[in-house]
């Protein structure tokens, strides 16, 4: 009974160290992820111009209505102030040149008028002239006000425009004593504004470029490694124009015949516009989002001096200062005893990843050579690190294994004279045919191949799993002469 169970469970032992050399098999050889900002050369960037100003109306307008018995003469000045927002994006892009383009938030632009006008009145009345004081701004406790939603940098030749209408109101009512009696009245007003608003360009003045209906796009100089400051300006103009409704209502005595009478009056509505078209200029900073590429060390890897017949490495590590995702590529050193590994890396922003560089020499002598990656960020498409290594020792050392491939020849091995790169590299380091990199799995959510660890194959994991199941059933086989064998 005993043995059986042993048996059996060695059996199931072997049947699961099986199905793990399968499963081991059936997973992917390379660890892939499906990024696709990785390589992109292309990011976005929030941009918001904002503003606030007054109106210029000019010095006021004047005009006469109705007739000589029952008429007005005015004169009104007009007051306002523009509060507006435009929101959207700069959308650049790179290779091979540094780009940039606009594009607003649909309807996301918001422009709002405030407004007020000082009136003065004189009435006419029955061939005289009296004057109606209006000692106070109509419309300036900013009650009414007009709001328009619209799409920015269209690069419409047509300017936006957001019509603000006051509904009639009254302005004014007070009594006059004149020759012959009180006279009351009652001044009401109502008037629409037409704000009109209109682009000119998006400037950028470090590049000395800008974006118009007819560039659309505009080159830039990446200046810096990573997120950058771009001092950006928007151009452009706004017009007002409007008219202005008045409506007259008189009570007043009438000579000779006596009694009173009620008459009222209302205007052509009377134009009026800004003095000018205003030029409106407004300064902003934008935060561009970019990748970086900064190399450590920054202009030359000394891998030091290399016993024939064993190997050397050092590390390079890139980093990215910037907050976009950035792909980066070494190219093989033109010297193949220098040896890097050629698949992209992934390098999320703020984040870093090393590359091994391997010295395999069969000469003695200095060598050197040049390492270029070529990385997705604007401020600098390729990092060029300067390779140094020596050689020691004769030609019958060359035939000696390698470090990496057996420690062991390495004890002892030491020169009084300069210190030896002769060290295996460090636990995780792959064999050159299977990448240089170092610990890929740092690094999830990078956005290319990197090459995996060796795994072993399945058929030495099957020959394992049944010798271990063979050293199981010897064990508990029991041996010849026991005390517990059967009959005994």
């Amino acid at each position: 009974m005993s043995r059986s169970v042993t048996t059996a469970t060695a059996s199931h032992r072997a049947l699961r160290l099986a199905a793990l050399a399968l499963a081991t098999l059936a997973a992917p050889s390379a660890a892939r992820a499906d990024d696709p900002a990785c390589a992109a050369a292309t990011t976005r960037s929030r941009l918001l111009f904002s503003a606030r100003g007054p109106v210029d109306f000019g010095p006021g307008f004047m005009g006469e209505a109705g007739s000589a018995n029952l008429g007005l003469r005015y004169n009104f000045l007009l007051l306002g102030d523009y509060d507006w927002s435009m929101p959207g994006n700069l959308d650049l892009r790179w290779p091979p040149a540094f780009t940039a383009t606009a594009t607003g938030d649909p309807n996301g632009g918001r422009l709002t008028v405030q407004y007020g006008m000082r009136l003065q009145f004189w009435l006419r009345l029955l061939g005289s002239e009296f004057m109606i004081p209006v000692p106070m701004w109509a419309g300036v406790d900013r009650s009414e006000r007009g709001t328009s939603m619209f799409t920015p940098w269209a690069w419409d030749p047509a300017p936006t425009a957001v019509t603000v209408t006051a509904h009639e109101r009254l302005l004014r009512a007070d009594t006059i004593t004149t020759s012959f009696g009180l006279v009351n009245y009652w001044v009401y007003g109502a008037y629409d504004l037409t704000t009109t608003i209109r682009t000119a360009e998006i400037s950028f003045p470090q590049a000395m470029t800008s974006i118009t209906a007819t560039t659309p796009e505009a080159q830039l100089v990446a200046t810096s490694n990573g997120d950058a400051e771009l001092p950006t300006r928007w151009s452009g103009a706004l017009r007002y124009q409007g008219s202005l409704r008045l409506r007259v209502e008189v009570d007043y005595p009438i000579p000779v015949v006596g009694g009173r009478r009620r008459d009222s009056f209302a205007p052509d509505g009377i134009p009026f516009a800004s003095r000018t078209e205003q030029q409106v200029s407004v300064d902003r900073n934008v935060r561009l989002s970019l990748p970086g590429a900064e190399v450590t060390p920054a202009f030359e890897l000394n891998l030091g001096r290399i016993r024939l017949g064993l190997s050397g490495r050092e590390v390079v590590t890139v980093r990215n200062p910037g907050t976009a995702t950035m792909a980066v590529t070494p190219a093989a050193p033109a010297d193949p005893h220098f040896t890097v590994a050629t698949d992209p890396l992934c390098i999320p922003g703020g984040g870093s990843r090393q590359l091994s560089v391997r010295f395999v020499p069969d000469r003695a002598g200095m060598f050197t050579s040049d390492l270029v990656l070529r990385t997705t960020a604007p401020s600098a498409p390729e990092v060029h690190v300067r390779l140094v290594a020596e050689a020691i020792g004769t030609s019958a050392d060359a035939g000696a294994p390698p470090a990496d491939a057996a420690p062991a020849a390495d004890a002892g091995d030491t020169d009084a004279a300069a210190p030896i790169n002769d060290a295996p590299p460090p636990e995780g380091d792959a064999a050159p045919d299977a990448g240089l990199y170092v610990d890929p799995e740092t690094n999830p959510g990078c956005g290319c191949t990197v090459p995996s660890r060796a795994r072993p194959s399945a058929v030495a994991l099957l020959a394992l799993a049944a010798t271990m199941a063979g050293l199981r059933r010897r064990r508990a086989r029991p041996a010849t002469g026991s005390r517990y064998r059967s009959g005994r």
